[in-house]
């Protein structure tokens, strides 16, 4: 498809648009080019008075209006934006130690309703300037700082608008806009193709049905972790344009049955933040992956490599990670990463051929086997297996483990086989799709602190319902003494439970407080697998703690409002 080129992010297309175009809207409100104008302009005016003077200003803002507000106010003040992945502790650390200042635009009073509005400061966007420090999603190794120009967002707005034009009506996302896909997809293609976008992301189903249903949708912003999980329940009177999905490869069953539910097609974007955009593909129109029109390809030894606008050096080669094999008309089949071999026992060990070993068996949907450098360099195993498969229990788990091994070790020595296995409910991904090495290293902490009970995964039904898949180590250190000959889990051990979740999942709305209403009906026993509900009603949190046996402990947590404020 083809259609006239967007603007440019160099020529700034928010300064001239009319002053009641829409820049975003939600089912409430739509908010105009003029309102951006005053935001902007005060914003400016709060990172002066704020003596924000430092070059590089880092940016972590998950409300869509105010990031936009923020990016536009720091980069006509010149600054460039550095866009940490998430606001963890150890992410501002790392900043501090780089000596870039963080800024909440959340924590910073709201603009004021002055009569007169002040003018916006529009300094000069070169399109060579550095627009922005992205980070690699960490799926590989731990987050690295990205510089993009202005230049390379404009050719990933330009190559996508080239392929598919967006249509009258608002963009609405599931996914971050602290990464490349998020911000070019969600935000950028919306302000230089003249759409307004979403005031509020999508998150839940529940969102996605009411917003489509209120709203006209050019496009859904989405990812395989989203769409893989749509309920056959979601029936919508309306629908949008298009879908898009990127992070990761769709399966041909969610990406059918996103079309089906959605009725909508879906375009699936592979590409990754060092290189940006690379190719697309429908796979109800064929499999393999089309290289975007300004993006050469070749495969050498098996390995993908390009040349492409969106790299730091458009006019040399560079060669990507992925394994590739030719497809139909001109386009490539991704066959996984070729750089994940690890040495174990004195040989050398394919981790990817190993996850396919496993997840060619029919109880497995998915693995990803890697090596754990803290605990002897042995290999640990990630696995999502069938409902029907998945163990409840410390004899349940050693079957499956038994069986996992019987079987790799027909094609690998049994020096290499995992030693430590997680069966997590459902496969661990971000927003962006992505298995990062925060999950990982999450997944196996308990290896390294005989305090913490084992996570396995969360999943949030709502904005105040989620569930917390645990399972109690044989050697938690809770167990030590109570009792001698036949272990238990403490009570106390399993309310600290509840109060970590409770302060993980709802952090933002209040701290815990006291218990009520608490029951232990049944012991808790080691390498028993439990799910933790917490459901959230105004100041209290209500919790479960359920096995395949039944309720272990269930009562309320009471919550006070948090009063610290973040600093910019």
């Amino acid at each position: 498809m083809s259609a006239a080129p967007p603007a440019r992010l160099s020529e700034a297309p928010w300064r001239t648009r009319d002053a009641s175009a829409a820049i975003a809207c939600t089912t409430a409100e739509t908010r105009t080019c003029q309102q951006l104008h005053h935001a902007l302009a005060e914003r400016q005016q709060q990172l002066r008075s704020h003596g924000t003077t430092s070059a590089d200003i880092a940016l972590f803002e998950p409300d869509p209006w105010q990031f936009v507000v923020s990016l536009l106010a720091l980069w006509h003040l010149g600054h460039r934006v550095w866009l940490p992945g998430d606001d963890r502790p150890e992410t501002r650390q790392a900043l501090q130690q780089r000596r870039i200042p963080w800024l909440s635009p959340s924590a910073l009073p709201l603009p004021s309703a002055r009569a007169t509005a002040p003018r916006p400061c529009w300094g000069p966007l070169a399109a060579e300037a550095t627009a922005v420090v992205l980070f690699t999603s960490g799926s590989s190794g731990e987050p690295v700082p990205l510089a993009k120009r202005f230049d390379q967002l404009d050719s990933e707005v330009a190559a996508l608008h080239h392929c598919r034009p967006l249509a009258p009506g608002c963009i609405i996302s599931q996914v971050s806009h602290q990464h490349i896909y998020g911000l070019t997809s969600a935000l950028l293609r919306p302000l230089c193709e003249a759409r307004p976008f979403g005031l509020e992301p999508a998150w839940w189903p529940e969102s996605v049905s009411r917003l489509l249903d209120t709203l006209g949708v050019s496009a859904l912003i989405s990812s395989p972790a989203q769409l893989s999980r749509l309920p056959e329940s979601l029936h919508l009177s309306r629908h949008p344009h298009d879908i898009f999905s990127s992070g990761a490869p769709l399966s041909a069953e969610a990406a059918a049955t996103a079309e089906r539910l959605l009725a909508a097609p879906v375009t699936e974007l592979y590409g990754s933040s060092e290189t940006g955009g690379i190719a697309l593909r429908r796979q109800a129109e064929g499999s393999s992956w089309q290289a975007f029109a300004d993006v050469e390809t070749d495969i050498r030894d098996g390995l993908l490599w390009l040349r492409s606008p969106r790299l730091d050096t458009p006019g040399q080669w560079y060669c990507h990670a992925d394994r590739v094999a030719p497809g139909a008309g001109g386009g490539f089949h991704l066959l996984g990463r070729a750089d994940r071999i690890a040495k174990i026992g004195g040989k050398r060990v394919s981790l990817v051929s190993m996850s396919q070993h496993l997840e060619a068996l029919p109880e497995i949907r998915r693995a990803h086997c890697l090596v754990i450098e803290h605990a002897g360099g042995r290999v640990g195993a990630i696995v999502e297996a069938d409902s029907a498969a998945q163990p409840a229990d410390h004899h349940s788990r050693r079957a499956l483990i038994d069986h996992l091994r019987t079987r790799l070790a027909e094609a690998f020595e049994t020096t290499a086989l995992p030693r430590f296995w997680r069966f997590v409910p459902e496969w661990p991904v971000n927003a962006q799709g992505k298995l990062t090495r925060a999950t990982i290293t999450r997944l196996f902490a308990d290896l390294d602190d005989r305090r913490r009970v084992r996570w396995l995964g969360t999943r949030f039904e709502s904005a105040d319902h989620c569930r917390v898949t645990l399972e109690v180590p044989e050697r938690l250190l809770q167990l030590d003494g109570h009792f001698p000959g036949r272990p238990i889990v403490p009570g106390v051990a399993q309310l600290d439970w509840v109060v970590h979740y409770c302060r993980e999942a709802f952090a933002a709305h209040g701290d815990g407080q006291c218990f009520e209403r608490i029951k232990f009906p049944l012991l808790l026993l080691p390498g028993e697998r439990v799910t933790l509900t917490l459901q959230r009603h105004d100041a209290r949190i209500g919790f479960r703690l359920d096995s395949s046996r039944g309720c272990h402990a269930s009562g309320r947590l009471l919550i006070a409002p948090r009063t610290t404020d973040l600093d910019p």
